[in-house]
This record gives C-alpha cells, structure tokens and sequence, in this order.
C-alpha cells in the first residue's frame, strides 16, 4: 500500500439522472485502500435534482444550469479538483480494487508523464464481467500541468480522444496485469458514447427519453429534488474479477 504525504489524487465524476449508478461509483471510490490524500469531485447539472452526501472526501457540485457539453463540464470538473493527479470516473463506470493505488505505484516508478492510463480495463456487459479490453477510457489520470496546456472541446462526442491522444501527450500505459477501471456497458441506461455525434438538443432529449423510460418500465418515478445518496454495489462485481 502507497503512502506518504505526496500521494495525492483527485477523482473526478460526471452525472446526470442516474443516482443508482452513482451510488456504486461513489461505492467503488469508498472501497479503495488509498492510504494518501484522495478526493472525489462529483459534477451534477441536473436541473431538476439535487444530491446529498456527507463524506469529508466526497465533494458534489450541484450545478442549476446544464452545460453546453460533455467537453464544458469536464473542463469545469477539472477546475473543481485540487491534487495534481486527476482520474477521470464516469458515473456508470467502477474504480476496481486498489485502483488508486496502483496508479499512485505507477506514478512513482514512472515519473514525468502527463497522462497514466492501464493498457485496459474490466469490461462489464449488464453487470456481467466479459473480460479485458479497451478503448479511449482505461482509467485515465491526467495531471493539472497538461491540462492548463491544452483546449478540451466544446463536444459531447470524441472529447475524450481528442483530450487524451490529439495534444502529443507523454503517456505512461501500464501493463500491470490488474486494471484500474470497472468499465460498464449496458444495464437499461444511456451511453452517451453509443448516440454518435448529434447535436446537443438531440443528445439532451435523448439521455432524458431514456431516463424517463427505464422509470416508467420499473414503475417507479424519475427521481427529483434534493436525494440523499445512500453508495452500495448492486452486484459482487469485485468478486467477478477476481473468480475469472
């Protein structure tokens, strides 16, 4: 286990409507065996709801007005972090066992990087593990000095490739075998990744479309107004990883 007055990390979160799934981020960020100075910054622009949670790691911003994109709200998230480390968590997606430390362990041994990233990550289908892949999000962790020296776009489709591969980053790619990321695909909600490049009214009506029908078919009512989070796993999903 890392430790020592240094090891600092941010976990940054995006949500919108879907305080289940951000119960079990918050949850994964909770379970961590980090023994140095972590955060998790929490980005909510949700109009129409308010979440509550009383942890003195855990910091959520409850924003009334949405932003223009995903790239303008994880540029204010950003902002929003205070340690040099930040990981980028999205809200359906899992921090895996020892995720921040085993980051912290790659950032000391490997120093000077401006990007660290795991060569892939768990891939859940329908809180099901499948197995190891990857994409542009392996548990990305971006330091503060690359990101004063680049422009996120203002876009909710590519984003996150162009933040990460379009500015000659020095990236670190661990092969460490145990990946830092539980990466979620499926289980009735939106993706935002999955819609394509629309415009942002198409996008917002879509994500809410689906809000609204997944409450519908659960017969239960979109939740609203100010939500006290109660963070908990759905699934075993850490015991999954670790019998396959």
């Amino acid at each position: 286990m890392c430790g020592g007055k240094f090891t600092m990390i941010s976990v940054l979160t995006l949500t919108y409507r879907r305080p289940h799934l951000l119960e079990e981020a918050i949850e994964s960020f909770l379970r961590q065996d980090f023994s140095g100075e972590s955060e998790m910054v929490i980005i909510n622009d949700s109009p129409k709801a308010e979440y509550v949670f009383k942890h003195p790691q855990i910091r959520i911003v409850n924003v009334k007005e949405m932003f223009t994109s995903i790239g303008s709200k994880l540029k204010f998230g950003f902002s929003q972090c205070k340690y040099k480390y930040i990981y980028r968590l999205d809200d359906d997606d899992l921090l895996a066992p020892r995720a921040l430390s085993h980051t912290w362990d790659d950032i000391i041994a490997h120093p000077g990087y401006e990007i660290y990233r795991s060569d892939g990550h768990y891939f859940f289908v329908d809180n099901k593990f499948e197995g190891i892949y990857s994409n542009v999000n392996t548990g990305n962790v971006y330091t503060k000095n690359y990101l004063s020296r680049i422009e996120i776009p203002d876009s909710s489709f590519g984003e996150d490739y162009t933040m990460t591969f379009s500015f000659n980053a020095n990236i670190y790619k661990s092969p460490r075998e145990q990946k830092t990321m539980i990466y979620r695909w499926g289980m009735n909600t939106y993706h935002i990744s999955g819609m394509g490049n629309i415009n942002e009214i198409a996008r917002r009506a879509w994500t809410d479309l689906i809000v609204e029908n997944v409450a519908k078919e659960r017969n239960t009512s979109v939740e609203e107004g100010l939500l006290m989070l109660h963070p908990h796993f759905q699934e075993d999903y850490y015991q999954q990883i670790s019998i396959n």
